[in-house]
């Protein structure tokens, strides 16, 4: 009796240290990305890691990375009217876009900027700030097309009307490379870029 009752200690014993492993390796492997999933913006799957955007309240905002069992944050202390994910560089790691509402050095009024970051070692941190495309920026997206991908911007024309651009990376930032469209009303360009794949420039 007492070699059964051993066995049955040591059967409930075994059970009790892998349901423990099970769930540790849950926490460590798992839960961020399933956590994730239910929540915010992007998974990337193939490298374990995911990308968010968290509101704080209308003028605070983080963009946060989870990675294995790190998770790094970067405060955004403005607006932010746009976020989306995308290699814009072209190496091979999901880069965050983020659209803010901020003055610049440059620059003392209140305008739409892009922002991109990218994960640097499991860090956010910064690949591109810039002040200004070529006209007022009104939005943009990510476009991923068969030569690679671009940002597309929606930008408000001297007229008042809006030009769809073309923006590829080149070196250390964003670089001009064509205008899909010119002097379209709003609707029409959220169109354009709704449309990327079926659109040839005019």
């Amino acid at each position: 009796m007492p070699g059964f009752l051993s066995s049955l200690k040591y059967v409930v014993m075994s059970r009790f240290l892998l349901r423990i492993v099970v769930y540790g390796l849950y926490i460590l492997i798992l839960a961020p990305v399933i956590s994730c999933s239910k929540k915010e913006k992007y998974i990337d799957i193939s490298s374990n890691s995911c990308y968010k955007l968290i509101k704080e309240h209308d003028s605070l905002y983080y963009l946060q990375l989870v990675s294995d069992n790190y998770t790094d944050s970067w405060a955004l202390p403005y607006p932010v009217f746009r976020y989306t994910t995308g290699d814009i560089d072209h190496n091979g790691m999901v880069d965050m876009l983020v659209g803010v509402i901020k003055q610049t050095r440059f620059d003392s009024t209140y305008a739409k900027r892009l922002f991109i970051f990218k994960n640097y070692k499991g860090r956010i941190r910064p690949l591109w700030l810039g002040s200004r495309l070529g006209q007022p920026l009104e939005d943009f997206q990510v476009v991923s097309l068969a030569k690679g991908s671009f940002v597309w911007s929606i930008e408000k024309e001297k007229s008042g009307r809006y030009l769809v651009a073309e923006y590829a990376w080149e070196g250390f930032g964003l670089a001009f490379n064509q205008y899909i469209v010119r002097e379209k009303n709003l609707s029409q360009a959220r169109k354009t870029i709704k449309n990327a794949h079926k659109t040839k420039p005019s």
